[in-house]
Parts: C-alpha cells; structure tokens; sequence
C-alpha cells in the first residue's frame, strides 16, 4: 500500500521508508507533496557507492519512486534542498542533476554540512505541486 494512513486531510507515502528509522518519506497534502531527505541508498538501505555520482542518482532515483507513489513526477517538483559534505562535490552532482533535468529544473538550494545520516554524501529533500507543468506554461 502506498499511503499507510490518511489524517485529517494528509497522506502520508511510506513507499521507501528506512528500516529503523521514524519518519515518513514524504507527506501529501491537496495537491502538494512534501519530501524527506531521500540517500542515495538501496532497498536494504546501504549506500551504493562512496561517490557523489552514484549516491546522486540513486537519491534522484529514490525520489522519483516516491513521487510515483504519490501519482507524481520529478516534473512536479518546484523546489528541492540539497545537503552536500563538502562544496568540491557541487559540480560532480550538479551533472548527474542536469540528467534528470535538463531543461526547466525547479528551484534548488544547496548546503554544506559537516556530516549527514548513514555516511551519505548527499540528502536530498523536495515540495512537489501536482500538474506544476500548468504553472510553469503560465510563467513562460
């Protein structure tokens, strides 16, 4: 099942969820979702690699299964937040960024941080608005 529980007006998508840890991979509310930091991890949850690249992806990857979940796209995201250990990864992502949007990408911002969760390289967490391709046909 894709949407564990439904409380007062919010879904919440446990489509990835993480053994051991408690939160929700994402939450949606009308028609906007709310994602969580998505790794660049498999099933099990272990990292796929030590590099940026691979981790990159694979956390992409993660977010646009959740997003399926939800009925949604990558297309439908406006805005995502990106955690990095260290700036010299930034262009290294920003390639594997550019494959899953190379055109129209949403608004991204970019941290360095000293550590993050299970060793990652990379968290990536996103708000996605269903059918945002009707709103950005009206900004073009």
């Amino acid at each position: 099942m894709v949407f564990t529980e439904v409380m007062v007006g919010r879904e919440l998508i446990t489509r990835g969820k993480l053994p051991g840890y408690r939160y929700s991979p994402g939450v949606v509310v009308g028609d906007t979702a709310y994602l969580a930091g998505h790794f660049g991890v498999d099933k099990g949850g272990k990292l796929v690699a030590d590099d940026i690249a691979s981790q990159g992806r694979q956390a992409l990857a993660n977010m646009r299964a959740t997003l399926e979940a939800a009925g949604m796209t990558l297309e439908d995201v406006v805005s995502m937040r990106v955690w990095l250990t260290t700036y010299d990864d930034m262009p290294a992502f920003d390639e594997v960024y550019g494959a899953f949007y190379p055109v129209d990408p949403p608004a991204r911002t970019a941290f360095m941080v000293e550590k993050l969760p299970l060793g990652a390289a990379v968290e990536l967490d996103a708000i996605a608005v269903r059918d945002s391709s009707e709103v950005k046909a009206r900004l073009a």
